[in-house]
C-alpha cells in the first residue's frame, strides 16, 4: 500500500516541476528536455505496446542496422563454340538452373549467384553426335563471371554387334548365337525393338533391346499366305518399316506385294496384285515390280522404292506414283519427269521430304512434298570422296536414314561404310574401314560387309543390316 501511495505523489511533484518550466524557452527547469522525452503513461489497465522495447532490450533481428543493404548477386556465363547446327546442348549450374543452348556464342544462366557463393557449370545433356566439355567452369562468385568456356567436337562412332554373326543360317537365340541369312531390311519401333526382313529365311525376325532374337512372322518356306505369326508365308522380304502404332510393313520383293503385320502378328496384304507391273490404284489392283525399301510418314502414308520409281500408298491402300517412271535415268524434275536408276531405299523427314538412295546413280536424291526431285549429294560417279554435297562421291548407296536434327546417314555397298551428310551438305565417313569384314570398333577401325540397310531408333542410335548380322552404332561418350 505504501508503494502505491508514493507513485501519485511522485507524479504530482513532476507536474509541479513541469509547470515551473513555463512551457518552453531557455530559462527555468533543467529537466524539461528529459521530461519531454518520457513517453506518456498508458491508461489504467493498458499494457506496454509490443513495438516499444523494454529497458535493456535490443532492436528485433528483422530490422537491419541503419545503412545495411542486401548482399550482391552475380551472373554466371561464358561462351560456347563448336555446337553443330540443329542441335541442342543443356548446361547446369550447381546441378540445377538448366540452360538450353542451340547456337554458339555468349551465354548466361538465368539465376544469379550470391556473393562469395560457389558456382559449378557442367554438361547436363550432350547434343546429338557431339561431345561438349567445360573449362573455367567453377569458382566462387565475387563479381560477374563471363569466363566459362564450353567447346563441342564431333563424337566418334562406336560399332557393336547386336545379333548374328558372319555365318549364315537360322537360329532364334541371343546376340551372336542367333543366325540370319541375308537380312536386307530393318526397322525400329518406339520401344527399341528391331524388326528384320530376313530375306533368304523368308521370315520377319524381332530383336529386343537386350539382343534376344525371335521369329515374328513367316514359316520359313517361300510362298504367299496371309495368316498369323509363323503360319503366314513370305517370299523374299526386303524392305521393312514400323509405324507409331506398332504395325510392321514389309516390301516383298519376289511376291511383288506390300504386306502388313499388326502388333499381335496378323499378316495381311496392304497392296499389290502379285503380278509384276507399275499400275496405280487401290489395294489388290495396284502393281509393283520387285519393291525394295519402305518408309512411313507421320500421317501413315507408306513410301516404296519400286523399280525406277517412288510409289506412295495411303493408309487405306490406294497406290500412286510420287516420282519417276519405269525408264531408268538421272533426271531431276517434278513427278513423272524425274528419273531414277534402281533406287534401293528411302526415308522421310519430319517435314515430309523423301530422301532416296539412288543406288545405281551413286547419288542421294531428295523429293519435296510437292514431288520435285533434286540431287541432294553425290556427283553420280562411283567413289569414296568426302566433301560438300556437290563434290562428294558414293558407291552403290543402298539405304538412307534421317535423324531429328536433319543429318542424313547412308549405307554403301561399294565402300562398305556408313556416311553422314549434315544439313549443310557436308559429307563425312562415320564408320567403316572401307574393307569388307565384320569387326566391331570405333569409327574407321570397324568393318562392314555389304551394309544393306541403316535405320535410327528414338534416341538417334543407328542400326545396320550387314552380311548376316545386325550392328548398332552409338556415339562414344
Amino acid at each position: 500500500m505504501r508503494l502505491l501511495t508514493l507513485r501519485p505523489l511522485a507524479m504530482a511533484a513532476l507536474c509541479l516541476s513541469l509547470a515551473a518550466c513555463g512551457g518552453g524557452g531557455d530559462g527555468g527547469c533543467s529537466t524539461c528536455g528529459f521530461l519531454a522525452s518520457v513517453p506518456s503513461a498508458p491508461a489504467s489497465g493498458d499494457t506496454v505496446p509490443a513495438q516499444i522495447p523494454s529497458a535493456g532490450d535490443t532492436a528485433p533481428a528483422q530490422f537491419p542496422p541503419a545503412g545495411d543493404t542486401a548482399p550482391p548477386t552475380y551472373a554466371i556465363g561464358g561462351a560456347l563454340t563448336g555446337l553443330a547446327s540443329n542441335t541442342k546442348l543443356v548446361l547446369l549450374d550447381n546441378a540445377g538452373d538448366a540452360l538450353t543452348l542451340a547456337t554458339n556464342g555468349a551465354f548466361s544462366f538465368a539465376a544469379p549467384v550470391a556473393f562469395n557463393t560457389a558456382y559449378a557449370v557442367t554438361v547436363g545433356t550432350q547434343p546429338l553426335w557431339q561431345n561438349c566439355s567445360v573449362s573455367n567452369g567453377s569458382g566462387t562468385a565475387t563479381a560477374d563471371v563471363n569466363s566459362v568456356q564450353v567447346t563441342c567436337i564431333e563424337a566418334q562412332a562406336q560399332v557393336s554387334t547386336l545379333a548374328g554373326s558372319a555365318a549364315p543360317g537360322f537360329a532364334d537365340d541371343t546376340g551372336n548365337a542367333a543366325r540370319f541369312n541375308s537380312p536386307d531390311g530393318i526397322a525400329v519401333d518406339p520401344s527399341g525393338n528391331v524388326y528384320v526382313a530376313d530375306f533368304n529365311n523368308n521370315r520377319i525376325r524381332k530383336i529386343t533391346p537386350a539382343g534376344v532374337v525371335t521369329t515374328w512372322a513367316g514359316s520359313g518356306t517361300a510362298g504367299f499366305a496371309d495368316d498369323t505369326g509363323t503360319a503366314a508365308q513370305f517370299n523374299g522380304p526386303w524392305g521393312i518399316a514400323v509405324d507409331l502404332s506398332g504395325n510392321v510393313y514389309v516390301a516383298e520383293n519376289i511376291n511383288h506385294k506390300i504386306r502388313k503385320i499388326t502388333p499381335v502378328g496378323v499378316v495381311t496384304t496392304l497392296a499389290g496384285s502379285g503380278t509384276a507391273g507399275s499400275a496405280d490404284g487401290p489395294g489388290g489392283t495396284a502393281q509393283f515390280n520387285y519393291p525394295s525399301g519402305l518408309a512411313i510418314d507421320a500421317s501413315g502414308n507408306v513410301y516404296v522404292a519400286d523399280d525406277h520409281m517412288i510409289r506412295k500408298i495411303t493408309p487405306n491402300g490406294v497406290v500412286s506414283t510420287l516420282a519417276g517412271t519405269t525408264t531408268s535415268g538421272s533426271t531431276d524434275g517434278a513427278g513423272l519427269v524425274a528419273r531414277f536408276n534402281w533406287p534401293y531405299s528411302l526415308t522421310v523427314d519430319t517435314s515430309g521430304n523423301v530422301y532416296v538412295a539412288d543406288t545405281w546413280n551413286h547419288a542421294i536424291r531428295k523429293i519435296t512434298p510437292a514431288g520435285v526431285v533434286a540431287r541432294f549429294a553425290g556427283t553420280g560417279t562411283a567413289g569414296s570422296a568426302d566433301g560438300t554435297s556437290s563434290n562428294a562421291q558414293f558407291s552403290f548407296p543402298s539405304s538412307v536414314a534421317v535423324d531429328t536434327s536433319g543429318n542424313v546417314y547412308v549405307s554403301e555397298l561399294g565402300n562398305h561404310a556408313i556416311r553422314k551428310i549434315t544439313p549443310a551438305g557436308v559429307v563425312t565417313k562415320l564408320a567403316g574401314s572401307g574393307t569388307a569384314g565384320l569387326a566391331d570398333g570405333i569409327g574407321t577401325t570397324a568393318q562392314f560387309n555389304n551394309p544393306w540397310d541403316v535405320k535410327l531408333d528414338a534416341g538417334d542410335n543407328l542400326y545396320v543390316a550387314t552380311d548376316n548380322a545386325i550392328r548398332k552404332i552409338t556415339p562414344v561418350r
